[in-house]
């Protein structure tokens, strides 16, 4: 029971990089992918801290089988990382690598989605079924990581471990 506790928190904070919106997205042309990751890793970087405070207590929650509780903190995390999206879809994209952008930008609007999955599966009180997707999302986060691994983002990478 011990690990299942343990692979729900690690595969419930693995997507949640992107939290809360950041003000002033770049709306200047892009011509290179390191001017893309410029703009984007602040939006990145604020939503990482912003996700330790959203999820400040959760893991607890989960551990006391809280689960309704814990829940509140996916469905607002999940909400802000939705807003976050749309602002890193409007930095503009150097056009050799809007294909790859765009396809790392829905892989992201999975994790989004998934999210809102664990939220309410937690606040049903399944918490085997947010665990399967927790698994899930894991997976997309790996998905997401590869498909932008050599743009060389270090707040727009997925790393659970940055959650505790």
């Amino acid at each position: 029971m011990r690990r299942g506790r343990q692979g729900i928190w690690a595969g419930l904070l693995a997507a949640l990089v992107i939290a809360v919106p950041f003000a002033g997205a770049a709306e200047a042309p892009v011509t290179t992918i390191d001017e893309y990751v410029e703009r984007a890793e602040p939006i990145c970087k604020t939503n990482v801290l912003a996700n330790k405070r959203i999820f400040k207590g959760a893991k607890q929650e989960v551990k006391e089988g809280k689960l309704k509780l814990a829940s509140k903190h996916f469905t607002r995390a999940a909400t802000a990382f939705g807003k976050t999206l749309r602002q890193l879809a409007a930095v503009p994209q150097p056009p050799e690598y809007e294909a790859k952008l765009g396809k790392w930008l829905d892989i992201l609007g999975d994790e989004k989605a998934i999210v809102q999955k664990i939220g309410r599966a937690l606040a049903a009180e399944q918490k085997h079924k947010a665990e399967s997707f927790s698994v899930e999302l894991n997976r997309n986060s790996n998905k997401a990581n590869n498909t932008v691994l050599a743009f060389g983002f270090d707040y727009c990478r997925i790393e659970p471990s940055r959650f505790g």
